[in-house]
């Protein structure tokens, strides 16, 4: 029976999948997890908590799914932006931006509570954000939709709150309107929006939408317009005998064709090239008034009004469709991917992302005219997203992934340089890729993989190979949105398709890959049988520009209805931290003031019953009153309040020999653990999650009265229950809200012979 002492010290390989189960001879073996829940494998090898969540706001519509994009004009202007049904929201450092607030003058105590204010009169339907009321502080921190506004009277109901069992107003007080601004995006089409960015403007496509741009100039001073594109994109040039005469050279004119070409009202917009001899004009269509008549605007004078067969129609327009995806290459605006022509990508000029002149007036193609490319092959290559890349426009399409870029590399894109091959046939969904370091990953057309394209030095051209084969059960449910989170660990973050979140910890320099799963704390029903649901992920760099920061939109059900908030993934621990700041708590806030019992600001948990911690200290779970508040049994300065959530950890079978071969399929016995952790408290350890022991680590050196510390270094002083078995397991938890970081486990057991 002979008696071995193995250690894991990396658990970087992440959670691997149960086709893996008896791949002992496998490298990736020895560092890594049967199960790795609410834990992040460090690109170092340690395991550390997940860090929790904190409340952000609450989305305009909790009925209806809504969509988180990032905004990054620099590492300290970053904004999140709240795609929802006909509207977009903003945050920024960690919360909703709000106009400049009116002055509350007065509540009354009733129901509905009646608010007096001085400034500009909202409107109804208005959401408003309520902070710094004396008296009445029941309604600080809670937000408030305004109905029946008195203009005469500056007075508007507060919908829903009764306040008649409230402290009385004493004074002071801000009501901030929430920053809106209306789009014409439903709920249907949020998800096939695709984006890109140039420096305060981003460029949104929807194949049902002409491109939009959204445009900073303020923190509250956004503004959404259509593209006017100049000169172009355009169809092929008219093949047939038809021609269209223009009525003048200049100015509003009418174009009339000698066929029928136009199509009413869908055609309103469209812009329309004519040739007369060696000239080029084009103009934009104002009114349809019959197939072969409209009314247009001459946007470049006409060389001539006679009658010519040389002409073109803009290839986007109501009638056509628009773009699917856009993308930044080679400093030109690209597009692709519309309805009516959905293998095509067409750049702008070089360095005026929304002139498509295929030609001078004169004809002549210069390189910094405008470019087109066509994917044609025998499928039909319907793009999917593109991507720029120091190689290639990288284009995936429904059945394969393209690169576009010079047919003569060492020069130029250009319109007479410019060429379309396919790399790979993977295909992928209608999701946005990412881009991480030097690879674009995306999301296979199954919608259960993920794909790394990248070039490849050896073969001179492009690989694709699936990141999700060592741990293809965490993505087998489908993904439906992929973000990056660079610092401080490269992790590729995915919403799955069931509400569960997915990273993968990935550093291709380093060769590490490993896979985890996150089940946010809270629920998502009211049986209390499905965790909350994360629906949507984007990255932006944190308030301090110290890292980058997970945003998410999660479905919870709370206080008898389903809620949709925005919340953000708050820092991995590090070793400065203090303990009573450790954040550990889901759809959490933070209370940091004078020590008290009684905390207040908590409605978006009303009901619900939470964890805290308390000065770096557990303290009983609490229930949350309809009003946001909640009495601790001891006062704590600083406070820590959300969701409980529990880290799961479970060890491969172990593989350290036996005296005739391997000990795969012999009995063994765990006798002894000793794991090794850095600033750690709350652990369980056991050979099942039926059967953990709770690790004690207070001493008697340590204050009654105070928090205990966090520990670093082996702690294995307990008894192991384990007995003897042929599936020989440790596993291990974090269910309280503290840090935890496992950085090697060393087990002693004893193998059988069979």
């Amino acid at each position: 029976m002979p008696k071995v002492s193995p250690i894991q010290s990396s658990f970087n390989g992440g959670e691997v999948s149960p086709l893996l189960l008896g791949r002992v001879d496998f490298d990736a073996y020895k560092n890594s997890l049967a199960r790795c829940l609410n834990h992040v494998p460090y690109v170092q090898g340690g395991l550390t908590r997940r860090p929790a969540t904190y409340f952000s706001d609450e989305v305009k519509d909790s009925s209806k799914a809504t969509r988180v994009v990032a905004f990054k004009f620099s590492t300290t202007q970053a904004y999140i932006i709240e795609f929802g049904d006909m509207y977009v929201r903003f945050k920024r450092n960690n919360g909703p931006v709000t106009e400049t607030g009116l002055t509350i003058t007065g509540i009354t105590r009733a129901n509905p509570a009646v608010l007096t204010y001085t400034g500009t009169d909202p409107a109804n339907g208005n959401h408003m954000d309520l902070a710094g009321i004396v008296g009445m502080t029941e309604l600080n921190g809670r937000r408030a939709t305004v109905a029946n506004v008195n203009a005469a009277a500056n007075t508007f109901e507060l919908s829903g709150v009764d306040s008649t069992a409230f402290t009385a107003y004493s004074s002071g007080g801000t009501a901030s309107r929430v920053y809106t601004v209306a789009t014409p995006y439903a709920e249907a089409d949020l998800f096939q929006l695709k984006f890109t960015q140039s420096a305060d403007v981003l460029y949104i496509t929807h194949p049902s939408y002409a491109p939009r741009k959204l445009t900073r100039t303020g923190h509250t001073a956004w503004t959404l317009t259509a593209i006017t594109f100049l000169d172009g994109p355009y169809l092929t040039t008219n093949p047939t005998a038809t021609t269209i005469t223009p009525s003048a050279t200049t100015g509003a004119i009418t174009l009339t064709a000698s066929a029928a070409i136009f199509t009413a009202l869908t055609d309103v917009g469209r812009v329309v090239r004519i040739k007369h001899g060696g000239t080029w004009g084009y103009a934009r269509i104002t009114f349809v008034g019959s197939p072969t008549f409209v009314n247009a605007d001459v946007v470049n004078a006409f060389g001539a009004t006679t009658a010519s067969a040389s002409w073109r129609l803009g290839l986007y327009s109501d009638t056509t469709g628009y773009p699917s995806c856009v993308t930044f290459f080679e400093d030109r605006l690209f597009f692709g991917g519309s309805s009516s022509d959905p293998q095509r990508v067409d750049g702008s000029k070089s360095g005026d992302y929304e002139n498509f002149a295929p030609t001078a007036t004169d004809g002549v193609v210069a390189a910094d005219n405008a470019v087109a490319a066509t994917m044609n092959s025998d499928d039909v290559q319907v793009i999917r997203w593109m991507k720029g890349d120091e190689k290639a426009l990288l284009v995936g399409t429904a059945e394969g992934e393209w690169i576009i870029r010079p047919s003569s590399q060492s020069e130029a894109l250009s319109p007479t340089n410019i060429t379309a091959k396919q790399s790979t046939a993977h295909g992928s969904t209608n999701t946005q890729a990412v881009r991480a370091g030097k690879a674009v990953l995306f999301i296979q057309k199954s919608g259960r993989k993920i794909r790394e394209l990248a070039y490849v030095y050896e073969v001179d051209g492009f690989r694709a190979p699936d990141m999700t084969i060592l741990s293809e059960h965490i993505t087998r449910t489908g993904l439906k949105e992929l973000a990056y989170q660079q610092d401080p660990q490269s992790i590729v973050w995915a919403a799955r398709n069931d509400g569960v979140l997915a990273g993968m910890t990935y550093e291709r320099d380093q060769k590490v890959l490993g896979w985890h799963k996150h089940e946010l704390g809270g629920y998502s029903d009211a049986g209390h049988t499905e965790t909350a649901l994360v629906e949507s992920v984007a990255v932006i760099p944190a308030a301090d520009g110290t890292r980058d920061e997970l945003w998410m939109v999660v479905k919870r059900y709370i206080n008898g209805g389903v809620k949709r908030y925005v919340e953000y993934m708050t820092k991995l621990w590090e070793q400065d931290d203090t303990q009573a700041n450790a954040f550990y708590v889901d759809c959490g806030l933070t209370y940091n003031g004078s020590a008290t019992t009684s905390i207040s600001g908590l409605h978006h948990l009303a009901g619900e019953t939470i964890q805290c911690l308390v000065d770096g200290a557990t303290h009983p779970d609490v229930t949350v009153t309809a009003n946001g508040g909640v009495t601790l049994a001891r006062a704590g300065s600083v406070v820590q309040l959300g969701y409980n959530y529990n880290s799961d950890g479970q060890m491969l079978r172990l593989e350290a020999g036996a005296a005739d071969g391997t000990a795969q399929g012999k009995t063994q016995r765990t006798h002894k653990v000793v794991i090794r952790v850095l600033d750690s408290l709350g652990l369980k350890v056991g050979p099942s999650f039926d059967n953990l022991t709770r690790l004690v680590f207070r001493t008697s050196a340590n204050n009654a009265g105070q928090a205990v510390p966090l520990f670093t270094g082996d702690v294995g002083d307990f008894t192991w229950e384990g007995d003897y078995s042929n599936e020989n397991y440790i596993c291990w938890r974090w269910d309280q809200p503290l840090p935890g970081t496992v950085l090697a486990i060393m087990p002693q057991l004893h193998t059988q012979d069979r």
